[in-house]
């Protein structure tokens, strides 16, 4: 049980990162009915911005935090008002497209300012705590903290503040919603905002376990569509369990397979699962619940 209990942990850890990423996606889904593919490389953004302004503007981990929220919201929304809201009415396709030209402008951007070497946040190394069998260091713990508190927020936000309702009432029927007095608009720029920042947040999040690379988004969105589209797209919370699931799914695959297969295992669980259930585990939804 020991040798399984330790995958477990690091996969809910990894799972937390991927919930994140995992639930801007669902957002812009629900709501925009947009598959963001440039969400990863916004991801990317985010710790790049927190980097600088550890090492560039000499601020703590908090404030540096900050100007990585900044940095990945306003660019974000640039990219919203320049190339997705003007090509909405437009077929689908074509919006996706767009966002995998977003992605690799900004991803080329990163390397040609910082180039493609590592970097990493200075952060004291510490020495792992053992919990029954199971090793966990205080920055693991902290991000399993910080990630369980911005899902809490998010799943209260969207049930109980007014903005949280007109969301869900946008993504029930857009139309209506606007018939009703809501200014459909502002309520998708506030959306793309909140996605935008769980963005960034992943990002440092991922930045602060691993370390800091231009693909590194890039390389992590794949498994944070799994979690989006096992756990039914549109679902947040199906986003946080699909995402779970995919963590634990590619951690527990390395107890008998190489590192390098554990997204393909983790996809042939997603496929599994949807065979038996083509919605999704809490079905697939176009509004947000």
């Amino acid at each position: 049980m020991l040798a399984f209990a330790q995958p477990v942990v690091d996969g809910l850890i990894n799972g937390s990162i991927y919930a994140l990423v995992a639930l801007g996606l669902t957002l812009a889904f629900g709501i925009a009915r947009f598959a963001n593919v440039a969400h990863g490389d916004f991801v990317t953004l985010g710790a790049y911005a927190a980097l600088w302004g550890v090492y560039g503007a000499g601020l703590g981990l908090v404030p540096a935090a900050l100007v990585g929220l900044a940095a990945t919201v306003g660019a974000g929304l640039v990219a919203v008002g320049l190339v997705y809201r003007p090509l909405a009415r437009r077929a689908r396709i074509a919006s996706v497209i767009a966002s995998i030209g977003v992605a690799l402008v900004l991803r080329h951007a990163l390397i040609f300012v910082a180039g493609t070497q590592q970097f990493s946040f200075p952060i004291p190394i510490v020495r792992a705590s053992d919990f029954l069998g199971v090793r966990i260091t205080p920055k693991e713990l902290t991000i399993l903290t910080v990630a369980t508190l911005l899902m809490l927020a998010l799943s209260v936000a969207l049930q109980l503040t007014r903005v949280g309702k007109e969301m869900r009432a946008v993504a029930d029927d857009p139309a209506l919603a606007r018939v009703a007095g809501i200014r459909v608009d502002r309520v998708v720029t506030i959306m793309w905002m909140w996605s935008l920042a769980l963005a960034a947040i992943a990002g440092m999040l991922l930045g602060v376990k691993t370390v800091v690379t231009p693909y590194m988004g890039w390389d992590m969105l794949l498994s944070a569509f799994a979690g989006a589209i096992l756990g039914g797209i549109g679902s947040p919370v199906g986003a946080v369990v699909g995402s779970l699931v995919i963590g634990v799914s590619e951690e527990l695959t390395t107890l008998v397979l190489p590192p390098a297969y554990r997204a393909g295992v983790a996809f042939l669980i997603m496929t599994a699962v949807l065979l038996v259930r083509p919605a999704g585990i809490f079905g697939a939804r176009t509004a947000i619940r």
